[in-house]
């Protein structure tokens, strides 16, 4: 007799012979059991899991003489000749190999036939997806309605090929793959049948590398007896991993424990390794993938037996590995790798490839992520670490090559003032210095065509007596008579220079009070004021106060020569710029450079108190403008940086504050009516419900004005 390899030899002959597919076992045995039997079924699953011995079995328990609670007997001349493949009535057809119509249309017409010696005749059509399109369609309407004599049972392993409607005719059954442990065991059972000394770790390579095929596995057993049956030790694990490429556990170990671990030296090395050793790259890189499932599976899940079908000694190497690590890392690695698996088949050199894909997957895997920076970065700010940044003004809202912080922080930087490139070089001023020195950087102020240029060098001169300043001063008094003034105009100079000589002992001649005599005189200078036009120019942006508006319009007054000493006034009302017009420019500057437009509105609902040179004072109504005060008050940082730029001052600051009664009367009307209104209108049954139904809040209200049919707020 001649030789029969393990898979046909020990093909299941009954539903218990079936291992892994019981729950198919089991429906197929009731069926026939109750008698309960459809005309067509579709067996569907991956090669090698028992599909067309699944439909053997089932016809020889259809046609049995002697069934046996729906098992066959297998003693009877039909079950016998079924296991034979010589009964006429059950008809094995290979679908790849007879695809066309005629075959098609040959067995419709054969079907209408008795049959011959069994119960039932029985077409079992293997690998049905590789049928045309126009053969299904002559078949479908005897799959539909066949005759009561005649049953189908389609296998395939492509369902999607098949036609859906094709599939609405059939009972589906979809068979799984076998567990590794049930192939182990039905190798250890046939290689005790077959006298067979194989080790069980050997047995266990066999079931890994049959993936989940029994019909494989039986395949891989008869090849390693082949190989190496003649030992008198029998046959070892390293005889198996040898023969199927498979890499050794401890070695998979090493290799996973450096790519969880970073470190790329021994990867490189252990690839190395396996290529020297013959190894297949491609079933390495499937066992890689393996095992990182199986060590993210260990740590999420608390028993990973249930989903891993593996054996106990590797789920625990899993577990042992996934101790070390976090699973966060895991999944990135395995999600890099297993997106690289296609290019592997298609690469020239598989062991530079299987490298780089390790090495980025690595990279990418332990780099620092967004998600734990912002933990930390929330950590540190939970214990104070982060003060000091709270203090400085986001980069976005700062002017190229300016930095500000907070007023009095104690983490700000002092910034230095800009200088005038004539200033440049001069001696400091004294303490009372930055009066002049903001009039002279006021972009609209220009200097007095009187005034003789050396003597600003005589008012910053720090000594505190200085003999050349009043022969400078005397030899500069008949520069005045050079003006068309009227003849007691030009005599009054001198003696004002003679009253001065001695008082750069003191301090600045421009802050000293003098005579009131000399005060008319300035009054009828011709001179046209450009900084009055500055300071009207913003009026329609603000509405101020009448006192605002009176101090706003007033024109201020320049000194002359002639008139410097005898003005009573401090210099820094006619230096510094009203506070309405500093609070002014801010609001064009927020709403015209900065663009915030909702914000400036805000603004213009403040009352300025006062401004005197670094502090703006600005107040809101402490009961009619609480939002607004709130609304400039977050915004204060980024005012106050805008402020420095505006008063050309880095200390200044704004100062918010909320006060009573500073609306209007007619304002204040306004906004008592609107809360008469919507206390009115919430009184209403039918808003109140409304609000009560949809948790809302009533913010406007409306109606019209019954004389004039206006629509109020």
């Amino acid at each position: 007799m001649s030789y029969q390899v393990i898979a046909r030899k020990w093909r299941p002959q009954r539903f218990s012979d079936m291992v892994g597919q019981e729950h198919i076992a089991r429906t197929l045995k009731n069926a026939v059991r109750s008698g309960r039997i459809a005309h067509a079924y579709l067996f569907v699953g991956p090669r090698g899991i028992g599909k067309t011995t699944t439909a053997r079995i089932f016809a020889k328990a259809l046609n049995c003489e002697n069934p046996q609670d729906g098992e066959p007997c297998c003693q009877c001349e039909s079950c016998r000749s079924i296991a034979d493949e010589t009964n006429v009535d059950v008809i094995e057809i290979d679908a790849a190999t007879h695809t066309q119509v005629e075959k098609a249309r040959e067995l419709c017409e054969d079907v209408q036939h008795l049959p011959i010696r069994s119960k039932y005749k029985i077409y079992i059509i293997d690998e049905v997806h590789m049928l045309s399109k126009s053969a299904w369609n002559a078949l479908l309407k005897t799959i539909e309605e066949p005759p009561a004599h005649a049953k189908f049972i389609f296998a395939t392993t492509e369902v999607n090929k098949v036609l859906p409607t094709v599939i609405s005719r059939c009972q589906r059954f979809d068979l799984r793959r076998i567990q590794a442990s049930a192939i182990a065991a039905r190798l250890k059972m046939i290689a005790e049948a077959e006298n067979v000394r194989i080790s069980p770790s050997a047995i266990n390579v066999i079931a890994q590398a049959a993936d989940g095929g029994m019909r494989d596995a039986q395949s891989l057993l008869d090849q390693l007896i082949s190989f190496f049956g003649g030992d008198e030790s029998g046959i070892t694990e390293k005889q198996a991993l040898d023969l199927f490429g498979i890499t050794a556990p401890e070695e998979m170990k090493s290799l996973l424990n450096a790519i969880v671990h970073n470190d790329r030296s021994a990867v490189v090395r252990d690839i190395h390794d396996f290529a020297a050793q013959g190894k297949n790259l491609e079933t390495l890189f499937e066992e890689i993938i393996s095992w990182l499932r199986g060590i993210l599976l260990c740590r999420i899940i608390g028993d990973p037996a249930s989903v891993l079908e593996e054996t106990p000694e590797k789920i625990a190497t899993f577990q042992e590995i996934a101790s070390t690590v976090a699973p966060a890392s895991v999944q990135r690695l395995l999600e890099s790798i297993s997106a690289s698996g296609y290019l592997l088949r298609d690469a020239i050199n598989k062991q530079v490839f299987l490298e780089s894909i390790l090495l980025k997957a690595m990279r990418i895997a332990h780099a620092p992520q967004i998600g734990d920076l912002i933990a930390r970065l929330n950590q540190i700010r939970s214990t104070g670490e982060l003060a000091p940044l709270e203090s400085v003004v986001p980069l976005y809202e700062l002017p190229a090559g300016q930095a500000f912080t907070t007023p009095g922080s104690q983490f700000a930087i002092p910034s230095i003032p800009a200088v005038p490139v004539s200033e440049i070089g001069k001696p400091a001023e004294p303490t009372r210095a930055p009066a002049p020195e903001a009039e002279k950087k006021t972009p609209d102020a220009t200097p007095d065509p009187v005034a003789p240029p050396p003597q600003a060098e005589v008012k910053q001169e720090p000594e505190p007596v200085a003999v050349p300043e009043p022969q400078v001063e005397a030899e500069k008094a008949p520069e005045p008579a050079v003006e068309p003034e009227p003849e007691p105009i030009e005599t009054a100079p001198p003696q004002v220079e003679a009253e001065k000589a001695p008082e750069p002992v003191t301090a600045e001649p421009i802050l000293d009070p003098q005579p009131p005599q000399v005060e008319p005189e300035p009054v009828p200078a011709p001179e046209p004021e450009p900084q009055v036009e500055v300071f009207t120019a913003p009026e329609p942006v603000i509405e101020r106060p009448p006192e605002e508006e009176t101090a706003v319009r007033k024109p201020a007054r320049r000194k002359t020569a002639a008139a410097e000493p005898k003005s009573p006034e401090p210099e820094q009302d006619e230096t510094i710029l009203p506070a309405p017009v500093v609070w002014e420019k801010l609001i064009l500057d927020v709403r015209e450079k900065l663009c915030k437009k909702l914000l400036a509105q805000t603004m213009l609902a403040a009352k300025v108190v006062s401004f005197d040179g670094t502090r703006l004072e600005i107040a809101f109504d402490s009961r009619y403008e609480t939002v607004e005060a709130l609304s400039v008050s977050r915004e204060k940082p980024l005012l106050d940086m805008r402020l420095a730029a505006i008063a050309e001052n880095p200390r200044a600051y704004l100062s918010v504050e909320r006060r009573p009664g500073l609306v209007t009367p007619a304002q204040r009307r306004q906004m008592e009516d609107a809360e008469a209104l919507r206390a009115e209108t919430a009184r209403d049954p039918f808003v109140a419900g409304i609000i009560q139904t949809f948790d809302g809040v009533l913010t406007d209200v409306h109606h019209l004005d019954k004389q004039g049919d206006e629509e109020e707020t």
